[in-house]
Formats: structure tokens, sequence, C-alpha cells
């Protein structure tokens, strides 16, 4: 079953290589070119991973994973931030901020991959968790 992602990044060129990457990749992709769509997207379409932008008009990518962190639909969601915001203290804001993985522009494909892959197989691996240990009080 392929993997489901929210590509939220407002340069649209941006968007196209990147949404190339990953359809090669073998990723269903959905896009959304501000924070506010990638909301409702999230919302509605459930996605796997989001890949955020953190450098966007209007709600910032941090702003985003705020709300998507206080919703209860969407706090579960993998998200990975694409930035060129890389120095340490960028790091940590995002890593206190809930994110699951980091990637900064500009980055080579097999690094985004890379990246993608492991936030999806954590993700997964912690609803097998969950699964199981659902099933494990079930039986008690």
């Amino acid at each position: 079953m392929q993997a489901k992602i929210l590509l939220v990044e407002d340069e649209p060129e941006n968007q196209l290589v990147i949404g190339l990457i990953l359809t090669t990749e073998g990723y269903n992709v959905i896009t959304a070119d501000r924070g506010d769509a990638a909301l409702k997207l999230a919302a509605v379409e459930k996605p796997d991973l989001i890949l955020l932008d953190v450098m966007m008009p209007e709600i910032n990518g941090y702003e985003v994973l705020e709300r998507l962190r206080s919703n209860p639909e969407t706090a579960g969601i993998p998200v990975v931030l694409l930035t060129a915001l890389a120095q340490e203290k960028d790091v940590e804001k995002a890593v206190e901020a809930g994110v699951n993985g980091f990637v900064a522009k500009p980055f080579e494909p097999a690094e985004l991959i890379s990246c993608v892959r492991a936030a999806l197989s954590h993700s997964q691996q912690a609803i097998k968790g969950a699964k199981s240990l659902s099933a494990g009080a079930d039986n008690e």
C-alpha cells in the first residue's frame, strides 16, 4: 500500500521537484501551498506523513505544526520539516515543536527519501506497538 504524503511547499518549483522525487519512489503525493490549506487537507485526507516547509506566507510551518499537534485528528501524523533554516537553534526549535524529522534545504533526493522512510517506519512501528498493547489489554 502506498503511503500518502502531504507536501506543504509555497514555492511552485520546489513543490514540483519534491513531488516528482516522492512519486518516483512510489508515494502518493497531495500538495498544499499555504498553511491554512495544509491544515484542511490534513484533517480530510489523513496523510501518512506531512512534509512541511517552514517559511511560508500567512501561517508559517511552526504555527501549522502547533495546530496539527493540538488537533486530535491530526496530532499523530508524522511531520518532517523542510527548511533553509538549518542552524543548531533551528533544529532544536523543530525538535521541541514535535517534528519527526528535519531536512535542510538544499538537500539531495536520497537524503529526503531516507528521512521520509525513517519517519514512516517509526510511525508504523508505533502503530503496531499500540495495536499489540490494545490486543493484550483486550485479552486480560
